[in-house]
């Protein structure tokens, strides 16, 4: 008891003359306390078994033991001179392990502190949730001496048992629109809550008590899974994602905690919280059993992700590093992926599809950032061009990433983007892929001659199908209509090649105003590609037999092509 409350109520005390002086004179944490020994021994057996031995100096180890902080210790103490003594959930577990350790029990008296330190326990704290998570957190301390008696676990179970009724108190579940209700209350006959519908949140308790807490409820099978990973996710956010970046050991704790609680089925767990929480655990050094637990979810689920997820994994390994510094992760984790699936001989190549695809979108995003390095591209574009091989058909989305590098690198020299280009197979372009390409003046014009080439060959084929299909179709109707399928070929025919010319004629343009510039005594290469496009004939000789370039309002002989 404090000076001030033992002058304030002398005439309360039954067994000290009044003006008897204090005789017990403790420091608890540098707060002086003065006090009657035989006050505290009718209370106490532990005290009383002291002064008997003539041992008070022990009560001081003891105290000290417990690590009592003054507030608990003068509730003690207006205990023993007959005061009033209010409990609350933030004292009340304290206050049980000093009355425990200090034999304030029946056997001492009958009015005894651990009888209403109790009563107080069971009648207001566990019958409500936002009590009895204050209280865990408040005296986990304490706790840890009250292990023998079982305490703990009648905190655990009390929490278990409300959570089990009512998920909801773990957290709020994200929800559609169209799914959110606000219906739904609890039973009004459950004293869950005290006056506001707002519960304690569990992620404010302490490692050492929420991980055996989690431990239990999952065991206990009672708490929907979802409930849980949801407040374990949330505990990783707050002590891992969002802690202070000095508090490196115990974020590495947390974090591996975290991982040894989060559930291996596929789905259970958002992509943007495993791929932080690799990334974390590799930037806090966690075990490898960490790391690893986290790629081995992430490979179950990669084909879920989404772009802006894996530009977690290029986010270099300081705290607020930018994104896109570092792709060994990505192409770890996309190797991973395709490992752990060839193992299983998986005959469903859909989740392929949707991981190569999501890695097109991603090297995308990644191109039309400024700070992303020539050589980071060319890795992520093998990556790319590895992960579609043999699943996606054509390869425009690696043609649109190229094209928005070069257009977010326009420093860049023709030898360098040669160097982006070489990933980029134009024998894969779709038509209308091939179209843009063609016109496009940021590819070098190698890259464009080769785009056309492609082209050429995609409208032969394109033409020779047709060509297949319409003698099918005239095999099966016999000879009637065949003039009429002949015009048809032909006038198909006529069409295709004016695509080709079409296409092929902004290049012609580019190499006419190369060569104005620069002439040479070599033979001309331009005339090589130039009776490859069919603009000259074995037998011209003269530049001048190209037609690309005729005004327009020439009119533009009619070709026929008669195909057998």
């Amino acid at each position: 008891m404090s000076d001030s409350d033992r002058n304030n109520n002398n005439e309360n005390r039954n067994s000290v003359s009044a003006s008897s002086a204090p005789d017990l004179h403790i420091n608890i944490k540098a707060v002086p306390f003065h006090l009657h020994k035989e006050m505290l021994a009718k209370r106490s057996s532990q005290v009383r078994l002291l002064l008997e031995r003539n041992e008070m100096d022990e009560l001081r180890l003891i105290l000290r033991d417990l690590e009592v902080d003054p507030e608990t210790f003068e509730l003690v103490a207006r205990f023993c001179y007959g005061l009033e003594v209010k409990f609350t959930s933030d004292n009340i577990v304290s206050v049980l392990c000093i009355a425990y350790y200090l034999g304030m029990n029946e056997e001492q008296s009958s009015n005894n502190l651990l009888g209403k330190a109790s009563e107080f326990l069971e009648q207001r704290v566990f019958p409500c949730w936002n009590e009895t998570v204050n209280a865990l957190r408040s005296g986990d301390k304490s706790l840890d001496k009250l292990a023998d008696v079982g305490l703990v676990d009648l905190f655990f179970d009390s929490l278990i048992e409300k959570a089990s009724y009512d998920p909801r108190l773990l957290g709020e579940m994200i929800k559609n629109r169209e799914e959110q209700s606000d219906d739904y209350r609890p039973n009004p006959r459950r004293r869950l809550f005290v006056k506001d519908w707002k519960s304690e949140d569990l992620i404010t308790v302490p490692l050492r008590l929420y991980e055996p807490l989690m431990i239990r409820a999952i065991k206990s099978r009672s708490i929907p899974v979802e409930y849980i990973v949801l407040s374990v996710c949330k505990y990783a956010k707050k002590w891992v994602f969002d802690a202070e970046e000095s508090q490196l050991g115990q974020r590495r704790e947390v974090v591996e905690a975290v991982e040894r609680l989060l559930p291996h089925p596929r789905g259970l767990l958002s992509c943007e919280f495993l791929f932080e929480s690799l990334k974390h655990s590799i930037w806090l050094e966690a075990s490898s059993e960490c790391r690893k637990g986290f790629e081995i979810r992430i490979t179950k689920q990669l084909d879920m992700a989404r772009p802006t997820d894996l530009k977690i994994l290029s986010r270099g390994y300081r705290e607020k590093a930018e994104s896109f510094e570092d792709m060994s992760l990505v192409k770890t984790v996309v190797t991973s992926y395709y490992s752990y699936y060839a193992n299983e001989d998986c005959e469903d190549v859909s989740h392929f599809k949707k991981v190569a695809k999501l890695l097109e979108e991603f090297l995308f995003l990644a191109a039309s950032e400024t700070s992303l390095k020539l050589e980071a591209f060319v890795e992520l574009a093998e990556i790319t061009v590895a992960s579609s091989q043999g699943i996606l058909r054509y390869a425009d989305g690696i043609y649109k990433a190229i094209d928005a590098f070069l257009e977010s690198h326009r420093y860049l020299t023709e030898s360098e983007k040669m160097e982006v280009c070489k990933v980029l197979e134009c024998k894969k372009l779709s038509q209308e892929g091939c179209d843009q390409a063609a016109k496009n003046q940021r590819l070098p014009v190698r890259i464009v001659l080769q785009v056309l080439f492609a082209s050429q060959l995609q409208i032969r084929d394109t033409v020779a199908k047709e060509i297949k299909v319409i003698e099918e179709k005239v095999d099966e109707e016999g000879e009637i209509g065949v003039s009429s399928d002949e015009d048809e070929m032909e006038n198909m025919s006529n069409n295709l090649l004016g695509r080709e010319i079409e296409n092929h004629e902004c290049v012609v343009h580019r190499w006419k105003k190369t060569k104005k510039k620069k002439k040479s005594n070599k033979p001309s290469v331009w005339r090589q590609v130039k009776r490859k496009f069919g603009c000259l004939t074995s037998s011209s000789s003269s530049v001048d037999a190209c037609t690309c370039d005729v005004n327009n309002n020439n009119k533009k002989k009619k070709i026929h092509h008669h195909y057998k």
